[in-house]
């Protein structure tokens, strides 16, 4: 599937609702990673019901326990096309018989791409069609293209004096790392040697990956997303910056669902929508 406008050509896939591409329209300079599986097969994978991994892969209600792989199965889910015109795009993936041996509650996920200018918007809509309360997280994967991975930087919108969360064995333990400069992180061949960089409850509500040069290659903005994650395989030319609403599991996460970091729940009925801005060039 396409979208396009005077100044962005993108794809998506109806598998995971995954952009595929994201090309400038002068220029024809592709943004996105065309998932080189010599490093990372993927390119822009929605996550979605949980963001991260769970301890063991596993979550309980009450008493009954159900496996879950990392990032959910949204990834790898075939999505409807609910709208699609020329500059924009919405996909649905529903509850099914599939989903509810993991996952057993009714809900309509929903994914837009609208082109304004040179941005693209992503949204998210969750919708509770169940009779319970829907526990369940999401978030965005995009990876860019940054060749080389040290030719590039990442500048927060405000001073950020943090250190990122050291992932131990998939889950989060208590270890933390430095990696602010102000408000600058330097990506280097080696700074993802221990899996992701993942904030909480930043002060920045938006970043821009830049060259070395100072080129700005993309601008993402998450208000309302309250974690961020960066990631790129070791030694990679991309980097993923990845706005989330839930985040993977703490080592000693007791197992309920209800109870995990960064969960957000519905009510019968209801809704909620989030979205992130991309802006190109």
């Amino acid at each position: 599937m396409k979208i396009e406008n005077s100044a962005l050509d993108v794809a998506i896939s109806l598998v995971g609702a995954e952009l595929q591409s994201i090309k400038s329209v002068e220029t024809g300079k592709e943004y996105l990673w065309q998932g080189d599986p010599e490093f990372w097969a993927r390119r822009a994978p929605l996550l979605f019901p949980v963001v991260g991994q769970l301890k063991g892969d596993a979550y309980k209600i009450g008493e009954e326990s159900y496996s879950l792989g990392k990032h959910g199965f949204a990834r790898d889910s075939a999505f409807d096309v609910v709208k699609w015109n020329p500059t924009e795009i919405v996909l649905s993936l529903k509850s099914s018989p599939e989903t509810y041996t993991s996952y057993p509650f009714h809900f309509d996920f929903r994914v837009g791409y609208r082109l304004e200018e040179n941005s693209i918007i992503q949204s998210f809509e969750v919708i509770n069609t169940d009779s319970q309360t829907l526990p369940f997280s999401f978030g965005a994967h995009p990876a860019f293209n940054a060749n080389p991975i040290d030719g590039h930087y990442i500048t927060f919108d405000q001073n950020e004096d943090q250190e990122s969360v050291i992932i131990e064995d998939g889950v989060r333990g208590d270890k933390t790392k430095p990696v602010f400069d102000e408000n600058r992180i330097q990506l280097t061949q080696n700074i993802f040697d221990e899996d992701a960089l993942i904030f909480s409850k930043l002060n920045s509500n938006s970043v821009v990956l830049k060259s070395n040069e100072g080129e700005n290659q993309v601008k993402v903005e998450f208000e309302g997303f309250p974690f961020l994650g960066i990631w790129a395989k070791p030694k990679a030319s991309y980097v993923c910056i990845e706005p989330w609403c839930g985040i993977a599991d703490h080592k000693d996460h007791n197992g309920n669902i209800f109870e995990k970091e960064g969960v957000m729940v519905l009510e019968a009925g209801n809704r909620m929508e989030k979205s992130i801005t991309m802006t190109f060039g």
